[in-house]
């Protein structure tokens, strides 16, 4: 009977949010006192919030309502409504204004738009479905016929929902035997054209 009312402590204020969140772990310690209120899962731990499905050796939740997801070893996130997976060794997660933070070395792979990025620092707004990601960022996209785009910046914003990538710091192109370099590169992935801005060099075949 008190597992089943802690249970029911834990989903009411899940209701403040737009999605509710679900739980488990092979270890759990569960702290309600007014304030301090936290969840720490272990073993396994997994937690859901609508098509998102977050998992990770240790996860924290705190906060008013659950709000903040906290993450560390072995985590992940797989969002298939989405398309998206995100694999690195630390998470955070603010449900309320639905962003994940990652400042450590990640993967991702975006299926939807057949893209997939590395780096070691990650913003993604998933209101906007638009991610920064910064520190030594290397970005594939799959261009079918002329194979893959090779894309390498210190910072690089990628918006899915508009399908066009922003590089800057040290940005450079390599796609189809070509290679552009400048200060600014903007590219719009479902036309397949490349926008340089600032300083620039390239080198073309034909």
């Amino acid at each position: 009977m008190r597992k089943a009312a802690i249970i029911l402590l834990l989903l009411i204020p899940s209701l403040l949010f737009a999605d509710n969140i679900t739980f488990s772990g092979g270890e759990s310690s569960i702290v309600l006192r007014n304030g301090r209120e936290n969840v720490v899962l272990s073993e396994g731990a997994t937690v859901t919030v609508g098509s998102m499905e977050i998992a990770a050796d240790e996860i924290t939740l705190s906060g008013d309502g659950w709000r903040f997801v906290t993450c560390s070893g072995n985590a992940s996130v797989l969002d298939a409504e989405r398309g998206i997976t995100i694999r690195t060794s630390s998470i955070w997660y603010d449900r309320s204004e639905e962003r994940i933070l990652i400042s450590s070395w990640y993967e991702v792979e975006d299926i939807t738009n057949e893209v997939s990025a590395t780096g070691a620092s990650l913003e993604y707004s998933l209101n906007d479905e638009r991610l920064q990601l910064d520190k030594d960022v290397t970005l594939l996209k799959d261009t079918d016929d002329n194979g893959i785009m090779r894309c390498n910046a210190e910072s690089v914003i990628f918006s899915r929902s508009d399908n066009t990538l922003q590089l800057r710091g040290s940005a450079s192109i390599n796609w189809d035997g070509d290679r552009y370099e400048a200060e600014v590169i903007s590219v719009d992935l479902d036309t397949e054209s490349i926008s340089l801005d600032g300083r620039i060099k390239g080198t073309i075949n034909g």
